[in-house]
């Protein structure tokens, strides 16, 4: 059964806190990884605070270490400029996506 969680990121030491997420080194390997990720309809929702502490990526997937195993590959991991800080399963009470439109 295929489950959400909330995937908590955070900066690591490749982070420059001076500059956008599309300004961060390796921006282009970590995009195209995503893009790549996403396709397979795993990654559900994602992007980064606008405060620039981090990002929440929703992941449709078994189990926790599930999420922080497709994340070894990503280019941003691998060069510490984003990791994984917490997965957390989440359940939705509420979703607006699936009355959007309707009245």
């Amino acid at each position: 059964m295929t489950t959400l969680f909330a995937a908590f990121l955070r900066p690591g030491s490749g982070w420059d806190p001076n500059k956008s997420a599309r300004e961060q080194p390796f921006w282009d390997e970590h995009a195209q990884f995503m893009d790549a990720v996403f396709e397979t309809r795993v990654i559900i929702l994602g992007g980064p605070f606008a405060d620039g502490t981090g990002s929440l990526v929703i992941v449709a997937a078994e189990n926790a270490e599930q999420v922080r195993e497709m994340y070894r590959d990503d280019p941003w991991t691998k060069e510490d400029v984003l990791l994984v800080h917490e997965v957390k399963e989440w359940t939705i009470f509420l979703d607006g996506r699936m009355s959007a439109g309707r009245k």
